[in-house]
């Protein structure tokens, strides 16, 4: 079989790469996973793209690192030189020199040589050091006021400000800043970078993000000033809610720490550093910001050119040094939160004389920025809400549930009068569809508004469109959701709680890598992970948190937590990133805080069964337990862990925790498994769908079990009956096992319970909490359908033999009522794309794979006889068959570039 392949694959690839010296480029140079980091922390690891004709394969590549791009040359290289390695690898390429030094930049170039021999240089490139050493820390941390043992008080937003003079030109610049629990930074009055709500959340006892910015162009010779504003964030989170954020351990008045090396012509470093020789205010117009409550601006007390070097500040006092907090200063190498998009109101209309709703026809996350002129003093009061009354009025019932100290949502606007006022908040962000404004003066007139889309700025990394328009809703709702749920952090919802649920991002973490580009957000959440684990390997349900969440009490042991059905996004997360990727410097790093997590589960379970953990979150008629998830799960993680130790070369480890999965499962089968019906536990969609998705069936019993299954949803008349752990499990199974026809038919259900209710009857623009809408209608927990429209309808898959999808499986599902389907994926080799059409009784199938990857190609049922590819027919005896849970298949096995298939 291995023979046929190879033999296949070398004539497919000689037939569409006909020029022996091939052209091609070496791009998208990446240093652990990002385009020239500033601030990077770890080892690097290299990866980088090769645009080029079909059929290309990397042979050899040479990495040159060195202190100055013009070293970059063999034997000029004088940090690294790896010599010609004989290798096709271009991702996930390990750097085993010295790590350089702090503040360090190092520029790098790869040479690749082809099938032929043929080397090729990429263009230079760089990444930068962050300040990994306490010694490179030469600031102190300062607030307004002493720090206090007792709770905090609440106070107007401070704001610094220092003045200092370069008499030089200046060549370079970095800016080192940790201001809690968000900041925002002016050189010469100008904002630095574009950036909002930083630092992300961390549990500031353990971890501190601080951020590089490069201010070189903000600077001038002469005289300079730097000012900071902080508000309180999550770090002096002041409001009473369901989780405790308010009694965090690190609970303080807001903080900052921020150095400015300066680097003259002349090659002389400047240092500029917060200290008692900084002064602060407390008389600004921010005075009062919540990350739940809102935001309150006076612009009657605006600074005005507050930092710019000529500004008089003599009422100002001098800065505090504190101790600050005690969590380490890490760097924050990701995407930032930053404004994306702006959007108009779609309707308005008057709820009194005093107040005007607005509707901007979409769920959204962010803040409203308005353009209002009035009296000085008059009051514009901003109210946030994803719902409406039948009379029209702002609903925000379910959005206070969990806020139970000051307003919800709320932002207000004290005006300085005199002609038009622009604002909008800056420490706060807000999920709404509608805004409500009241004026306090009948003079005050609102000149514009428009909603700030406002989000970690996530790359896309993948599209879908069909010709079912409400699939393209879906779609469409799935990524404002995703995206509306990530700030710094993966988010249940964007207003009543803000919580960094695990089980809703371990759900959808699939999803969300086919879509955006998640590697370091990621990375900077497994991080939140190894903070909040506990010595004995324990973990809360949410991550950050304050403290809560280590228990649960609606389980049989309410001693314990929610379960690896949830906590373990702790695995699943860094799993999928692997799969994606193909970084295994990914599981060597976590890998010793994932198995104690194992380890936890393995103390804690009563004969291989754990008897704790949330039940199937938001589910319908067929409860399932939490023990019957927490064992599956228990299960499924001990597999992946086996996996895991076998990529990092821990034998013992992998054998030990693939018979722990042994155990696991001929214990869960006693338990909870009929073998007489083929029934699991209560035998509804979800008790038989899980089994099947995390492998506990063993292999005579899948037919059974996945009969009762099909039985169960044929009961519910092909709807959905299961919540959010059941249909990620739902959905698996039936594309794996060959019901991708039984998947389609639920997905595209119009009436409740359904995807389609959502869209047709209650005109969803985001994804929702409840199969009935009634609760939150902006979480990402059911968006696990995502899967089906990139792996079943468009078929792009990435195997675990392959990671990263060096090697790719391309198998759509073509439904007799869809028309046509465009999925694609960038992966870190490049596009891969996914287009077929129905021509009649033909199905044109446009397939795209990059450079020094390959694919495996499987064709549907009957197409072996008439099958063409790139305009020449296949015959059927050089195809290549197999078998897999869906039954026996046939294919091909293609090289990069376009390939065209008509059957």
């Amino acid at each position: 079989m291995k023979r046929r392949y190879s033999l296949l694959f070398i004539i497919i690839s000689l037939c569409f790469s006909c020029n022996p010296k091939q052209k091609f480029e070496v791009l998208s140079l990446k240093t652990s996973h990002i385009d020239r980091p500033l601030g990077l922390e770890e080892r690097p690891v290299f990866g980088w793209q090769i645009q080029a004709d079909a059929g290309f394969k990397q042979r050899a590549y040479q990495l040159l690192l060195a202190s100055q791009p013009d070293k970059l040359e063999s034997g000029k290289a004088d940090i690294w030189d790896s010599g010609k390695v004989s290798s096709s690898q271009s991702q996930g390429v390990n750097y085993p020199g010295e790590k350089p030094e702090d503040g360090q930049r190092v520029y790098w170039r790869v040479i690749v040589w082809d099938q032929t021999n043929e080397p090729v240089s990429s263009e230079g490139t760089w990444f930068e050091m962050g300040l990994t050493q306490s010694s490179s820390w030469k600031a102190s941390w300062i607030s307004s006021i002493p720090e206090v043992d007792s709770v905090p008080p609440l106070l107007p937003a401070p704001y610094f400000r220092k003045t200092f003079q370069i008499n030089e030109g200046i060549q370079q610049a970095r800016l080192y800043i940790s201001g809690l629990g968000y900041h925002q930074v002016q050189l010469n009055g100008r904002k630095v970078g574009d950036h909002e709500l930083d630092p992300a959340l961390t549990r500031y006892d353990k971890r501190v993000k601080y951020l590089v910015h490069d201010v070189t162009d903000l600077l001038r010779a002469g005289d300079n000033a730097i000012g900071i504003v902080l508000g309180n964030g999550w770090y002096n989170q002041h409001t009473r809610e369901a989780w405790d954020f308010d009694q965090a351990p690190w609970r303080a008045s807001p903080a900052v720490m921020a150095q400015l090396v300066i680097v003259d012509q002349q090659g002389r470093e400047h240092l500029v550093k917060t200290d008692a020789t900084w002064k602060v205010t407390q008389s600004g117009p921010i005075i009062f910001d919540g990350v739940h409550n809102g935001e309150t601006y006076d612009a009657r007390k605006e600074l005005g050119n507050w930092s710019e070097a000529a500004y008089e500040d003599e009422s100002w006092q001098a800065a505090i040094p504190i101790g600050g907090p005690q969590g380490k200063l890490s760097a924050q190498v990701m995407p930032p939160i930053r404004v994306t998009g702006k959007l108009k109101p779609k309707t308005s209309w008057e709820v009194n004389d005093s107040t005007l709703m607005l509707d901007f026809g979409q769920n959204l996350t962010g803040w409203a920025n308005i353009r209002v002129a009035g009296p000085a003093g008059s009051r514009v009061k901003m109210r946030y809400g994803e719902r409406i009354y039948s009379d029209s009025t702002l609903d925000v019932e379910e959005l206070s549930r969990f806020i139970w100290t000051g307003d919800t949502q709320t932002d207000r606007y004290y005006l300085k009068g005199g002609g038009e006022e622009s604002w909008h908040p800056i420490f706060t962000y807000q999920g709404f569809q509608y805004v409500e404004i009241t004026s306090s003066d009948p003079e005050v007139e609102l000149l514009a508004i428009q909603a700030d889309v406002v989000h970690t700025d996530l790359a896309e990394r993948g599209y879908f469109r069909s010709s079912n328009d409400m699939f393209n809703q879906l779609q469409e709702n799935f990524e404002w959701s995703f995206l509306g749920n990530y700030h710094g952090y993966p988010t249940d919802c964007p207003h009543r709680e803000k919580m960094g649920w695990s089980g809703d991002a371990l759900l959808v973490a699939e999803t969300g890598l086919y879509n955006f580009d998640l590697s370091r957000a990621y990375l900077k959440w497994i991080d939140d992970f190894v903070d909040e684990q506990r010595p004995n390997g324990d973990l809360p349900g949410i991550i950050p948190t304050s403290g809560w969440g280590y228990t649960y009490n609606g389980s049989e042991d309410p001693e314990r937590g929610y379960g690896p059905q949830w906590e373990g996004a702790f695995l699943e997360v860094p799993w999928q990133l692997y799969r994606f990727t193909g970084d295994s410097t990914i599981i060597r790093n976590y890998y010793p805080a994932l198995k104690n997590y194992l380890d936890y589960l393995s103390a804690h379970a009563d004969g291989y069964l754990l008897n704790f953990g949330i039940d199937d979150h938001k589910q319908l008629e067929n409860k399932t337990q939490g023990p019957f998830l927490a064992s599956a799960f228990f299960y499924y993680f001990s597999n992946m862990l086996s996996q895991m130790a076998a990529i990092v070369g821990e034998e013992q480890d992998q054998e030990a925790f693939s018979d722990l999965a042994s155990y696991i499962r001929e214990a869960f089968n006693k338990r909870y498994y009929d073998p007489q019906s083929g029934t699991y536990d209560h035998g509804g969609q979800n008790a038989q769908a899980v089994p099947l998705f995390v492998g506990l069936v063993e292999k005579d019993q899948e037919s059974p079990v996945l009969a009762r299954l099909l039985e169960a949803i044929q009961e519910k008349e092909g709807h959905i009956d299961a919540g959010v752990v059941g249909t990620k499990a739902l959905i698996q199974v039936l594309m794996r096992y060959g019901h991708a026809d039984v998947l389609y038919e639920m997905a595209n259900k119009r009436t409740f319970p359904g995807w389609g209710y959502w869209v047709d009857e209650l005109g969803a623009t985001t994804l929702f909490q409840n199969w009935d809408g009634s609760q939150s209608r902006n979480h990402i927990m059911f968006g696990t359908i995502g899967d089906f429209f990139y792996k079943g309808l468009g078929g792009i898959q990435p195997t675990d033999e392959a990671a990263g999808f060096k090697r790719i499986h391309l198998k759509p599902f073509f439904p007799d009522d869809l028309e046509w389907v465009e999925a694609g994926h960038h992966s870190p080799y490049g596009w891969i794309r996914s287009h077929w059409k129905k021509q009649g009784e033909t199905i044109r199938w446009e397939v795209e794979v990059p450079g020094n990857t390959s694919a495996e190609i499987r064709l549907p049922d009957g197409v072996a006889n008439d099958l063409r590819l790139n305009g020449r027919p296949i015959a059927a005896s050089d195809l290549v068959s197999g078998a897999d849970t869906a039954g026996a298949y046939s294919g091909l096995l293609v090289g990069s570039g376009r390939h065209v298939l008509e059957f």
